[in-house]
C-alpha cells in the first residue's frame, strides 16, 4: 500500500511508525486526505471503471469528481482549485472528442488526458487532433496515470 500513497504521506506515516505509534484507518484517511490539493474528473459512462478510477485516484491523494456522461458534467460546477480531466473518448451521447471541442468553444479550458479502449488508427488520429495532454490505452498501469495526471496539473488550465 506504501507504494501507492504521496511523499509525504509516506513520510508521515514512516515517522509515527518510528515512534511507535500504529495509526488507526482514520487517521490514516486523514493523512491522505489533507494531501487532497488537485481534483481529477473522471468522465466515463463505464460504472466499474470510474469506481477503479475515484478508488485508486483517492489512494494517490487526489480528489476526485466522476461523471457518467459528457452531458452530465457540462452540467456541473468547475471545481475550484487545480484540476485536471480524465477523459473517455467513446460514450453514448456527447463523445469525449466533442466534450473537448464543447469546453474549447465556451471558454472552460482544463488539461485533459483521453483515455480509450480502443486502439485503431481512427482512435489514435482523433486523439491526436483533440490535443490532449496525454493520450492512454485501457487498460493502462498506474505509473502511466500517474505520470499523465502530474503533466496536466502541472500545465494548468489550457485547450485540451
Amino acid at each position: 500500500m506504501l507504494k501507492w500513497l504521496t511523499r509525504d504521506v509516506q513520510s508521515n506515516l514512516r515517522a509515527m511508525t518510528q515512534r511507535g505509534l500504529r495509526p488507526s484507518p482514520a487517521q490514516l484517511v486523514s493523512l491522505v486526505v489533507e494531501k487532497m490539493t488537485a481534483t481529477v474528473i473522471v468522465v466515463d459512462d463505464d460504472a466499474s471503471i470510474r469506481r477503479a478510477l475515484r478508488w485508486q485516484l483517492q489512494i494517490l491523494g487526489f480528489g476526485v469528481l466522476d461523471f457518467e456522461s459528457a452531458e452530465e458534467f457540462l452540467a456541473s460546477e468547475p471545481p475550484t482549485g487545480d484540476a485536471c480531466l480524465l477523459l473517455d473518448v467513446y460514450m453514448p451521447g456527447m463523445t469525449g472528442i466533442e466534450l473537448c471541442r464543447s469546453l474549447a468553444a465556451s471558454g472552460r479550458h482544463l488539461p485533459t488526458i483521453l483515455i480509450s479502449g480502443r486502439d485503431d488508427r481512427q482512435t489514435r488520429q482523433m486523439m491526436r487532433k483533440a490535443k490532449p495532454i496525454a493520450s492512454l490505452l485501457k487498460p493502462f498501469d498506474e505509473k502511466e496515470l500517474l505520470s499523465a495526471i502530474r503533466k496536466a496539473l502541472r500545465s494548468g488550465p489550457n485547450s485540451p
